[in-house]
C-alpha cells in the first residue's frame, strides 16, 4: 500500500493511504455493475436468457419451413416472374438462415430446400384451407418464443392481454419478418441500380467497386434496425423510451452484421469438428445461428429495457432466498442455513402479501377516484 502526504490546517504533513489494489479492482467492480451493459447482462442472467435463446432456436427449427413455404407461396403467386428479384430474395433468406434455400454454382448445388418445392397449390378447397392454418399456427409458434423472452427482458409477464390478440401480434411478427427479407432484396436491387447509373453518369465506375458494398451493409443495418424496432413495439406490445429503444436497435443490427460477417464458417465450427454432427452439418449450423441470433436479440433488448441496479438487486436477493428456502426444505443445507431459508422463507412470503396489499389498496383508491370523476 503506497503512502503519500498531505498538508494539514497546521500545516504539518500528515501520511495518506492511497488505495491498494484490491481496493481498486472492488472500485471497479462497483462502477461495472452500474453501467448499461452490466446491467442488461445481469437481466440477461436473471431471466435465464441462455435457456430462453434455446426455447426460441428449437421452436424455430420447427417454424422455419412452415414459414417458407407461406412467405413463398404468396411470393410466387403475385412476383415470381421477376427473377432478378427471386434470386434476390433467396440472397436475402440464405443471409438469414445460412444454407436454407438451394442455389446453383456451375455444375454444384448447395442448400437444403429447392425453393420450387416451397411453393404450394393455391386452389380454394378445404384441404387447402386446413394445411394453410395448419403451416400458420407452425410458423406463428417461434413468434410466441419470441415474444414471451423479449418480455421478460423488460421485467413483464408473458401475458399480453386477449388472447386472441396475442396470436394477432403474433401474426404480425411472423408478416414483420417476411416483410423485412422482402425489402432487403427490393432495396438492394434498386440500391444497386441507382447507384450503377448514377456512377456511370458521374464516370465514376471504378468507385462503385468500393461503394457498392458499403451501400448493402447500409441497407442491411437499416433493415434489422426497423426489424427490432417492430419486434419489441408490434410483437412484444413493450414500449420503451424512442432513445433506448434506438441504442437497443442499433446494439441488434451491429450484432447481427457482425455475424453475417463473419459467416456460417466460425459460427458452426463446433458442428464440423464434431464427427457425431458431421451427417446433421447443415441443420445444425442453422440451430447454432439462430441461437446465437437470438442471444444478440435478448442482449439488445436488455439494454433497451434500461433496468435499474437496485430492482436487479432485489430480484437477486428474491432468488437467493427462494433458493435458500428450497435448499431447506429439501434437507441438503445444514442447521445454521436451514434456519436461514425459513426466516427467508418468511420474508418472501411477508413480501408478497405486501405487495397483494399493496395492489389491492391502490385498485380500490383507483376505482374510488374513478367513480368521484364520473359522478
Amino acid at each position: 500500500m503506497r503512502r503519500s502526504t498531505e498538508k494539514a490546517d497546521d500545516g504539518t504533513e500528515a501520511p495518506v493511504e492511497s488505495p491498494s489494489l484490491a481496493q481498486r479492482v472492488q472500485a471497479l467492480l462497483a462502477w461495472w455493475k452500474t453501467t448499461r451493459l452490466a446491467r442488461a447482462l445481469t437481466r440477461y442472467g436473471q431471466v435465464n436468457g441462455a435457456l430462453l435463446c434455446g426455447g426460441i432456436a428449437y421452436s424455430a427449427i420447427f417454424s422455419v419451413f412452415a414459414g417458407l413455404t407461406i412467405g413463398f407461396t404468396v411470393f410466387m403467386r403475385f412476383l415470381g416472374n421477376n427473377d432478378e428479384l427471386l434470386d434476390s430474395v433467396i440472397d436475402s433468406v440464405n443471409t438469414a438462415l445460412p444454407g436454407m434455400l438451394q442455389t446453383v454454382s456451375g455444375d454444384s448445388t448447395t442448400g437444403l430446400i429447392d425453393p420450387q418445392e416451397l411453393v404450394t397449390s393455391t386452389s380454394l378447397s378445404v384441404a387447402s384451407i386446413v394445411s394453410v392454418v395448419v403451416l400458420l399456427v407452425s410458423a406463428i409458434s417461434c413468434m410466441g418464443a419470441v415474444q414471451v423472452a423479449v418480455r421478460a427482458m423488460f421485467g413483464l409477464p408473458p401475458g399480453v392481454g386477449n388472447p386472441v390478440l396475442v396470436k394477432v401480434r403474433q401474426l404480425g411478427g411472423f408478416v414483420v419478418i417476411g416483410l423485412a427479407v422482402l425489402a432487403s432484396a427490393v432495396i438492394g436491387i434498386v440500391v444497386g441500380s441507382v447507384s450503377s447509373w448514377l456512377l456511370d453518369l458521374l464516370g465514376l465506375e471504378g468507385t462503385g467497386r468500393y461503394l457498392l458494398p458499403v451501400l448493402g451493409l447500409l441497407v442491411a443495418f437499416l433493415v434489422d434496425v426497423g426489424t427490432f424496432v417492430l419486434i419489441v413495439r408490434l410483437l412484444s406490445a413493450v414500449h420503451p423510451a424512442r432513445r433506448d429503444l434506438l441504442l437497443g436497435a442499433v446494439v441488434a443490427a451491429v450484432g447481427f452484421g457482425v455475424i453475417r460477417f463473419l459467416g456460417t464458417s466460425v459460427v458452426a465450427s463446433s458442428a464440423s469438428t464434431n464427427p457425431v454432427l458431421t451427417s446433421f452439418a447443415a441443420i445444425i449450423t442453422l440451430l447454432i445461428w439462430i441461437n446465437l441470433s437470438a442471444r444478440i436479440l435478448l442482449t439488445a433488448a436488455a439494454i433497451s429495457a434500461d433496468l435499474p441496479l437496485e430492482l436487479l438487486e432485489k430480484v437477486s436477493d428474491v432468488e437467493a432466498a427462494e433458493q435458500a428456502i428450497e435448499r431447506a426444505r429439501s434437507g441438503e443445507a445444514d442447521p445454521v442455513t436451514a434456519a436461514e431459508g425459513r426466516r427467508a422463507e418468511v420474508q418472501v412470503a411477508s413480501v408478497t402479501v405486501g405487495r397483494r396489499l399493496l395492489t389491492l389498496a391502490a385498485a380500490g383508491v383507483g376505482g374510488y377516484l374513478l367513480g368521484r370523476r364520473r359522478g
